[in-house]
């Protein structure tokens, strides 16, 4: 084991609990405010809403600690990456921390604490308005991911004076917008985690048998915007094929056509995905699946199978995106390679392809991967441990969503 595969795996490890949490926080802010407004005539979603509500602050505060974590991961791990990514793109990182700091977490608070001290309809919109603002958070987030797939709107500028022979530029950050991975990337973040959040919902009420209205409202909305988010996946899968042929080749198991056979060994992916992709396309149709049969069978193994494929499709889906990325922490275009190598050289070329790369940004962590490959436990120690926490805040939620006043 690399220093390179310890920095991804560790990475990819804090992932898995992380976006679980972000997708629950993201699609319930979305879904209680519909329950709500929905109620506000007679009423008969607020026992779910109130059941829902109560567990929403400590899942955001628990998903923001891994998020933490993450960040002081990839300035520990990847700090060459960390640093450039912070300089490039600082005003994406400070409306991100803006909004899901300062704005979104009292709002949140609020919205919770004046639940049943408002009138439906009233309180309803400043749900809306609270998951509005805490959208901004990962439609910037998504924004960096869209950058390290396809980096529109950063220039690569001849720099003798710099350290590496050049200098990255964003001389319009609107221009990062245009990125055209960047649109079925946050559709389908958003999709996801709306039918995410709501086929939760339909597992854990379907398995104690409670808000049965609830259960079946749920389990159209994750159905439908489940579908909706896999046609996203497969626009996505679409966009990375031109824009980041490593991803697609590394998906997809070859080359895309967008590569020149010259610069096969440029783009060539460290890892085949192909088993991890085809997995998680199975896990959605099993959760799908098990979601259409709950209407029908009444059985609390079904509702423990679609809990755990939904949330490990998740995972899959995540990591798969995170992973394909490899050798490259920043991919670097195909027309850039093209246009770099005739107006610079091909050396010139070749050095900005293998600064942009995991290993020249990923710290030296030699002497902690020796120590792992030797002693295997200590990394397998670790995330059974962290697998237990994610054990725990799913029993959590299952509390949260299951306790009755009263009882």
């Amino acid at each position: 084991m690399n220093a390179v595969e310890l920095a991804t795996i560790l990475l990819a490890w804090v992932f898995g609990v992380h976006i679980p949490l972000v997708y629950t926080v993201l699609g319930v802010l979305w879904t209680l405010p519909a329950l709500e407004y929905a109620s506000r005539g007679d009423g008969r979603y607020m026992v779910a809403v109130k059941g829902i509500a109560r567990y929403l602050i400590a899942v955001y505060a628990v998903g923001g600690v891994f998020g933490t974590i993450i960040t002081v991961f990839l300035a520990g791990m990847l700090p060459v990456f960390t640093n450039l990514a912070g300089v490039l793109l600082w005003p994406v990182w400070a409306t991100a921390i803006a909004f899901g700091v300062a704005i979104a977490l009292p709002l949140i608070g609020y919205w919770y604490r004046t639940l049943g001290h408002m009138s439906p309809g009233r309180h309803a919109a400043l749900g809306f308005l609270t998951a509005g603002f805490t959208t901004v958070i990962p439609l910037m987030f998504r924004l960096v991911f869209a950058v390290v797939n396809y980096p529109a709107g950063v220039e690569v500028v001849n720099d003798p004076s710099s350290l590496v022979g050049f200098d990255l530029v964003v001389r319009n950050y609107w221009a990062l917008f245009s990125n055209p991975t960047y649109p079925p990337l946050i559709l389908s973040t958003l999709l996801g985690a709306v039918a995410f959040s709501n086929a939760l919902i339909t597992f854990v009420y379907g398995y104690s048998s409670s808000n049965l209205e609830v259960v079946s409202m749920s389990r159209k909305v994750a159905l439908t915007f489940g579908a909706a988010a896999a046609l996203s996946g497969v626009w996505y899968l679409f966009e990375l094929y031109y824009y980041a042929p490593t991803m697609a080749w590394s998906i997809l198991g070859g080359m895309p056509s967008t590569i020149p056979a010259s610069l096969a060994t440029v783009f060539m992916p460290t890892y085949s995905l192909v088993a991890p992709f085809i997995a998680a396309v199975i896990l959605g149709l099993v959760s799908a699946v098990a979601l259409l049969t709950s209407s029908r069978i009444k059985s609390r193994a079904l509702n423990i199978l679609g809990l755990l494929t939904s949330i490990a499709t998740v995972i899959d889906v995540e990591e798969v995106n995170l992973l394909s990325h490899l050798p490259y922490a920043i991919i670097p275009p195909v027309s850039a390679a093209e246009e770099l190598a005739s107006q610079y050289g091909v050396n010139f070329a070749l050095t900005v392809a293998k600064v942009l790369s995991a290993s020249t940004m990923a710290t030296t962590l030699n002497s902690l991967a020796v120590f792992v490959s030797a002693d295997p436990a200590v990394l397998y120690f670790s995330m059974a441990f962290f697998a237990l926490f994610t054990v725990l805040v799913l029993v959590g939620i299952y509390m949260a969503l299951s306790w009755r006043r009263g009882s």
